[in-house]
């Protein structure tokens, strides 16, 4: 199969630049499967071991996370039920607050509202997103591309880190508006795309600040144009897809599979 093909390449070539990147990297690419898994993975594509923090084993494969004990894996997560991930805490406006203890926590969102925790990586928890991050974007977020384009998906960036680098809103606003610190909005201006589509959070935040930039652009708008660079109905529009892709967020996995 040739997203097995691709996704094999792509958790080969992360996590052995990633080992390269630094020391003491705690995953290793095995170079054959664990005994008793060759029929659970399929028989083919690269296996990496992560070792985590607190003494655990976990087998990331192209299609999907494994417990290990001794010889046996235990599926986790299956790649063709990923929607979305969340790195450190599912709550945005805590990530920052969060970030020294949690770093190497990820929170996996699942078809059918349902979530895994992976906590402990330590420092495989860097290439481990990027290659989630793949996952996604071959998987489901091929739907995205389809039906987003990527100038709306610019546009709506744009948007966002207009309102947390800008002048549209004091502190105070933010939080007061979005309930949210500047530092938290500006992980979700950064990640949005990669953030679990399914989220209310995630459709609260992008839908209220696009809302609320839109009515602040006459404030401002000498930076409107310089920060956004676009008509408000070419904004309008983008939020639109956009509440309409998240309401059907829970059938990209299936489409994407």
């Amino acid at each position: 199969m040739l997203l097995d093909v691709l996704l094999h390449e792509q958790l080969r070539d992360i996590f052995a630049e990633a080992r390269m990147a630094g020391r003491g990297l705690n995953a290793i690419r095995l170079e054959e499967h664990p005994p008793g898994t060759e029929e659970l993975f399929g028989g083919r594509g690269a296996v990496v071991r992560i070792e985590t923090t607190d003494g655990r084993a976990l087998l990331v494969t192209p299609r999907g996370i494994f417990d290990q004990d001794g010889g046996q894996a235990r599926e986790r997560v299956a790649f063709q039920e990923l929607v979305g991930y969340d790195w450190i805490s599912e709550e945005m406006e805590r990530k920052v607050a969060l970030k020294d203890e949690h770093y190497d926590r990820l929170f996996l969102h699942l078809r059918g509202a349902r979530t895994v925790v992976l906590a402990h990586l330590g420092d495989a928890v860097y290439p481990l997103m990027t290659f989630l991050g793949k996952v996604l974007e071959l998987r489901s977020q091929k739907v995205l591309r389809r039906r987003m384009d990527a100038p709306m998906e610019e546009l709506i960036s744009r948007c966002l880190a207009a309102a947390v680098e800008g002048p549209f809103f004091t502190d105070e606003e933010l939080e007061k508006l979005f309930e949210q610190e500047r530092g938290s909005l500006t992980v979700v201006a950064a990640m949005w795309e990669r953030m679990n589509l399914a989220s209310p959070d995630l459709r609260r935040t992008v839908v209220s600040v696009l809302e609320m930039l839109l009515e602040r652009r006459a404030r401002h708008p000498e930076e409107w144009g310089r920060r956004v660079g676009a008509e408000p109905a070419e904004v309008r529009d983008a939020l639109r897809t956009f509440q309409e892709l998240v309401e059907s967020s829970e059938d990209l996995g299936e489409a994407g599979s």
